[in-house]
Order: structure tokens, then sequence, then C-alpha cells
């Protein structure tokens, strides 16, 4: 069903980012600000002078053209800095606009909730990273973005030393992930599974996945560095731990892994 509404109003309005919404029947329809109306996406046009909104059911909606906030790079790179609390001011307003269209294919509320579950881990926070990341699970139209909710999930089974749940989940990202940031993120917590399982030799391979294949992703080089350095020294390779933790403090200095890799270097200096 197209247009199921058009109330035209005299006066031009306020302009905003302009917006497609994609019709799965191939349809384009150009818009200059949305809102939702129930199960209508409201989408504001102009029209010989007059501006107006023109209505579509969310059945009837492949996806919605939303310009990337610019939020989300710059919340993405404080995380990486240790800097958590400044991710979430920066990505609470997005979660906050898109909270209405989070179920529809091309709106950021999932990616924008993947790093705000990152921040809140960061933060110890994990009963409020929890739920949010079972929301997302359950609302993402992309499996990339539920994949990495996922991980957030594993993370927390870490924590509660539920190996074997996090494991499966880890492996299945693993075998079906096609991203690299996921990717990444998910050979992180492969390794820190089997350091816990003192698994040395194993851990040290999962974590040199990152620099070597997914050197690109920042937010995950730090623990990364930090994890292949402990299983270097737990395999007694004292110069390879040195240089992995020199290099997480010359490259992120700013770290939340940073000030545990200073303290792990004074040990090994004794």
């Amino acid at each position: 069903m197209l247009a199921l509404l058009f109330v035209l109003v005299l006066g031009s309005g306020s302009r905003a980012f302009a917006q497609q919404i994609i019709l799965k029947n191939g349809q384009i329809v150009k818009t200059t600000g949305l809102r939702r109306s129930g199960d209508m996406i409201m989408g504001r046009i102009e029209v010989a002078g007059r501006s107006g909104e023109i209505g579509h059911e969310i059945s009837t909606i492949a996806r919605i053209a939303f310009p990337e906030p610019r939020q989300l790079k710059a919340a993405a790179a404080l995380l990486s800095q240790g800097e958590a609390e400044k991710a979430l001011t920066e990505i609470n307003p997005v979660m906050g606009f898109y909270e209405a269209f989070k179920e529809i294919p091309g709106a950021w509320w999932a990616p924008a909730a993947v790093i705000k579950v990152s921040a809140l881990a960061a933060l110890g926070r994990d009963k409020e990273a929890e739920p949010l990341a079972a929301e997302i699970q359950k609302t993402a139209p992309d499996p990339e973005t539920a994949r990495a909710a996922n991980l957030r999930i594993a993370h927390a089974l870490l924590g509660r030393d539920e190996w074997e749940k996090a494991s499966q989940i880890i492996d299945t990202v693993i075998k079906d992930s096609t991203r690299s940031d996921v990717l990444a993120d998910a050979w992180v917590l492969k390794g820190n599974l089997l350091l816990a399982r003192k698994e040395w030799d194993t851990a040290l391979l999962a974590f040199l996945h990152v620099p070597v294949f997914y050197r690109g992703e920042k937010l995950q080089m730090p623990p990364a560095l930090l994890g292949s350095a402990r299983a270097y020294r737990r395999l007694d390779d004292h110069e390879r731990a040195k240089r992995s933790l020199n290099d997480l403090l010359t490259a992120f200095p700013k770290s939340a892994e940073a000030a545990i890799a200073q303290t792990e270097l004074q040990k090994l200096a004794k």
C-alpha cells in the first residue's frame, strides 16, 4: 500500500537532513524529515511551495536511508581511548532519536546500542549492558549487529565463568561473521576465554588474529595486545611480552588497557 495519508500544511516549515524511504515495490520517497505514528512512518515532503506529510505502513518499507550519525565514529574513538563515560554522552542522543525506528532496516539504533553496551561493559555496568544486548538481538534487522550484541553477552558470561556458553556464542560468530570489527571482537574474547582455561598457545594465536588480520580495528587492538602479552608471559617469552605491552602504551596511551600494561611491565622488570 502506498501513501495512506497526505496532509498539506501551508508554509515551508523547518528542513532536516534528507531521508529517503525505500519501499518494497522499489519506489523511493524523498523526505525532509520523518516521524512515527503507530505502525506508520510519516515523511515530510514539499509540493508546490507547500509542506505536508505522506504516510507508509512499516510493513511496506524495505529500508530508510538515514545519513550516518557522526557520533558513531566519535563514540567508538572515545571508547578506544578509555573514555567510556564520554562515549555514552555521545551515543545516547543517537539512540533516543532512532528509538522509534529501531526495527526498520537503515535505522542507526542498533549500531549505536552496540557501542552503548560496550561502554557500559567497560564501566562495569553489566546489569544495564546485558538487557540492552538482549534487546538488540530481538530488534536488529542486520544479522551482523545482532552478532556484535551476542558478543557482549559472551563477555558477560566470561565474567561469570560460564565458559561453555560463552564459547558457543564466540565460535558461532567467528564461523558466520564477515565483518572485520565483529570478528576482531570475537577473537579477543576467544583469547580471553582460552587464557582463563590456561591454554596459552591457542590463546596467543587468537589474540594475534587482531594485529595480523584486523589491524584497522582500533577498538580491539589494545585488548588484543594486552592479551597477547599475557599469553607470552605464561609461555615464558618475556621479551615478546614486553614488546606487546610497549606497543600498547605507544599506540594507545589513553586506552583503558594502558594503565594495566604499565603495571604488568613493572612486574616483568622484577
